[in-house]
């Protein structure tokens, strides 16, 4: 870099080497179409207990869980179309699910929708799209792990 101080040019560079590193996670590419296999739109499927976190992979720091396999949160199937969110700290929820563009819609009475987009047959991206613009959130989110089986 002619006409620039030995300073000057490691300065661009750590500032480029930081830029880097503080886009990585953001410009991770996370699922927005569900795998072959898994039907969508389909209530029951959901049904179960789930851990929920964060997408792992490089360049991405995961903390903890905001929900555990211990203290899981409950999805429960109780008709066709219609899915509810059980919390563990008993808030409970109503959707009604339905099938677009390659992914599962979860539509509450009120509020934002979310978007569920399945990985396997056992764990699924979920993003909240933003009420006022429609648009998904895809830059942050949540992954949903079926809890094994206490028995």
């Amino acid at each position: 870099m002619r006409g620039h101080s030995p300073k000057a040019i490691a300065a661009i560079a750590a500032a480029t080497v930081l830029a880097t590193a503080l886009a990585g996670p953001a410009q991770a590419q996370f699922p927005r179409e569900g795998v072959a296999g898994i039907e969508n739109g389909v209530s029951t499927t959901f049904a179960g207990k789930w851990w929920i976190g964060f997408p792992e992979g490089e360049g991405i720091i995961v903390g903890a869980p905001v929900v555990s396999c211990e203290d899981p949160v409950a999805l429960a199937a109780p008709s066709a179309g219609v899915l509810v969110y059980h919390s563990p700290t008993g808030a409970q929820v109503s959707f009604e699910v339905f099938e677009f563009s390659g992914r599962t819609t979860w539509m509450p009475e009120s509020g934002e929708s979310i978007l569920a987009v399945w990985t396997g047959p056992d764990e699924f991206f979920s993003y909240r799209v933003d009420a006022m613009s429609g648009s998904a959130l895809w830059d942050d989110p949540r992954v949903y792990r079926r809890c094994p089986d206490a028995g």
